[in-house]
């Protein structure tokens, strides 16, 4: 049963990605999405015990720190270890290495640029362990 008030964080760097994602997300029903422009925002947001984050939809390719930095933040934390995580990626950024970096520090999901709110749908239900509900 998917549950519409769960928290999401939505860290991307690219203001127009975000934008769509979060569109993607509030058609599909979310009403609780956290939003960082920066992954340094996202990682003050991951540490704050106080914030209730139920699933991180981050891109990969950020300046400073980036979606892989994150995901191994979350994994490291004793908290949010569980957290289920759903790498955005492009195309030219998947390369075996980057997927076996990711696949070690136990990445849920992979979202490929540009992508459809289906596809995206399926990856949420799927980490969830939702039953992909049909409209």
């Amino acid at each position: 049963m998917m549950d519409f008030n769960l928290p999401i964080l939505l860290v991307d760097d690219d203001a127009m990605v975000r934008e769509v994602v979060f569109e993607y997300l509030k058609e599909m029903g979310f009403n609780n999405i956290l939003v960082a422009g920066d992954s340094q925002k996202a990682l003050k947001i991951i540490q704050d015990k106080k914030i209730k984050i139920s699933l991180v939809l981050s891109d990969w390719e950020m300046p400073k720190v980036s979606g892989l930095t994150l995901l191994k933040a979350v994994r490291k934390d004793p908290q949010r270890s569980s957290l289920p995580f759903i790498m955005i990626t492009s195309q030219r950024s998947m390369e075996r290495f980057k997927i076996s970096q990711a696949a070690q520090w136990r990445v849920d999901a992979y979202i490929v640029k540009p992508f459809g709110l289906e596809l995206l749908r399926q990856k949420i239900c799927s980490v969830m362990g939702w039953k992909s509900e049909v409209a």
